[in-house]
């Protein structure tokens, strides 16, 4: 069942060779390999998330790793280098946690300021947040933005997955939230100090 899942996110969208390579005999050694080091609450959410990417990957090195018999290392790998990292897709989708802090359009409050960001009620520095984005260029916020919280579909980005969405650099995305992370801690310490 696990596979036929796996075929409908395949790029053609068809049943194809690559695809039928991943059988479900190979799909169950391959989860159960997984099971011996991540916890049983992540790892459906995890497999999937590998295996979508082991489906997007080049088609002739996927059916080299299989011919080989090195895919349960290369399976294995990644699978640790998702679960753990925190600029994987899977921390993203199912880890990175947003629930204080949703942006919105920018809207004018009636005092003629620019809102781009919800806090919840009883956070303080909500006003001050928005002021300091206000001051930001659009690009650095948009950015920022994206990477934070995702878009309007709530799809997560990582910088490489950003850098291709928006057609700008990997190192130039990197260094622009870099930046803005920065600032933004700066201008909230310097004004809890004058508080």
């Amino acid at each position: 069942m696990l596979v036929n899942k796996l075929r409908l996110t395949c790029k053609s969208g068809l049943f194809c060779y690559y695809c039928s390579m991943l059988t479900n005999k190979l799909c169950k050694e391959l989860k159960e390999i997984a099971a011996n080091f991540i916890p049983a609450k992540d790892l459906d959410d995890l497999t999937q998330v590998v295996f979508e990417q082991l489906l997007n990957m080049d088609k002739a090195k996927l059916k080299g790793l299989i011919d080989s018999g090195d895919i349960y290392k290369y399976f294995n790998r990644m699978c640790k280098l998702s679960y753990y990292s925190k600029n994987s897709q899977y921390y993203y989708i199912y880890n990175k946690i947003n629930e204080r802090i949703t942006f919105i359009e920018p809207t004018k409050k009636h005092t003629n300021e620019t809102v781009y960001i919800n806090i919840e009620e009883g956070t303080t520095n909500a006003d001050l947040i928005n002021n300091i984005l206000s001051e930001l260029y659009w690009y650095d916020r948009e950015l920022f933005k994206l990477y934070v919280l995702g878009d309007e579909n709530v799809k997560k980005y990582t910088y490489t997955s950003l850098a291709k969405k928006t057609g700008i650099s990997r190192i130039s995305i990197y260094y622009t939230i870099k930046a803005v992370k920065k600032y933004v801690a700066k201008r909230l310490k310097e004004a809890n100090n004058d508080i």
